[in-house]
């Protein structure tokens, strides 16, 4: 019978890949565990979002239910008056006669104030037209109020 002999070099050698296997699967379960743990951690956390979306979500079904009820109530008399005295203003000008506005005062120097009212009064008659214009436009928009 062949003796086997007693190597202490042997036996060290299986008792570190004994420990080196016990150090891995240990290391092995930790993971797992930091691993559960932050599963665990967002789990919760994604509960939370999904509720304070679900909350939010009613919330804004309730306002826009408020706002669909409101009545909105646009007062146009004040506009209607304010384009009649513009229209007014504006036929007044249209019908202005410049011809002899510069008879009144007279002064003498090369400048000739008929072209120069009358251009003055075309753009006060622009400017009014603008402005009827704006008044109709926001009377359409509900929203100008």
């Amino acid at each position: 019978m062949a003796e086997k002999k007693f190597n202490i070099k042997d036996q060290l050698a299986g008792i570190a890949a004994l420990i080196a296997a016990i150090v891995a699967i240990g290391g092995g379960f930790v993971k797992y565990g930091e691993i559960t743990t932050k599963l665990n951690h967002l789990q919760k956390a994604s509960m939370k979002v999904d509720q304070v979306s679900i909350e939010m979500v009613a919330v804004l079904q309730e306002k826009v239910k408020k706002l669909e009820n409101k009545e909105v109530v646009v007062d146009l008399s004040g506009i209607e008056s304010q384009t009649a005295v513009l229209e007014e203003k504006v036929n007044k000008l249209e019908n202005i006669d410049t011809s002899h506005t510069h008879e009144l005062v007279e002064h003498d120097h090369p400048v000739d104030h008929n072209h120069t009212i009358s251009l003055v009064n075309k753009k006060e008659i622009e400017l009014l037209k603008v402005q009827i214009e704006e008044i109709k436009v926001s009377t359409k928009n509900p929203l100008s109020n």
